[in-house]
């Protein structure tokens, strides 16, 4: 099987940026430990004032964001998966939108043959596909870079489908 780390398109500047994420949100409650206190949470962030705001399906920073129609579409290949509604508010547009958080398992699949920077960076990402097992989404364990890993299967869907600003990369497997 191949499998594809999934990126927001960086090339589209104009892209919305939520803010005070991390005022709101801990970073250990997007594991799967944590769903019940993500669960009772409401989010909501303020986007970053632009002149122009583009609406992606995919949004990787600060934290990995899902339009509606691609959460239904993860959800058809992953459909344990917990969502949680996010809302994404432009207050000079007077504009609401929803996005998702998806809770993504974290698979122990991080190969030896993969390299790292003498700080702890992650240089080469190389996966042992036999450990990855069923799962059709999920993040490496082992490091500290939050890629966001997709079977073939669900990388082929997204092809077929007009999705905006999701970029795909090759990851290297054993």
């Amino acid at each position: 099987m191949n499998y594809f780390i999934m990126t927001q398109d960086e090339r589209i500047a104009q892209a919305v940026v939520p803010t005070g994420v991390f005022d709101v949100l801990r970073p250990e409650w997007l594991t799967p430990d944590y769903q019940e206190e993500l669960d009772e949470a409401i989010l909501q962030f303020d986007l970053k004032p632009k002149r122009e705001n583009v609406y992606l399906d995919f949004l990787d920073r600060p934290i990995p964001l899902y339009s509606d129609r691609l959460k239904e579409l993860i959800h058809k290949f992953a459909p344990r998966l917990f969502a949680k509604s996010v809302v994404l508010a432009d207050q000079e547009r007077v504009r609401q939108d929803v996005y998702w958080l998806l809770v993504l398992p974290r698979v122990a699949c991080l190969s030896e043959q993969s390299e790292f920077h003498p700080n702890g960076a992650l240089k080469r990402l190389v996966i042992e596909g036999a450990n990855v097992k069923r799962h059709t989404i999920f993040q490496v364990e082992g490091i500290r870079e939050p890629h966001i890993i997709i079977d073939l299967r669900l990388a082929e869907a997204l092809l077929r489908r007009d999705f905006f600003g999701i970029r795909l990369k090759k990851v290297e497997h054993v």
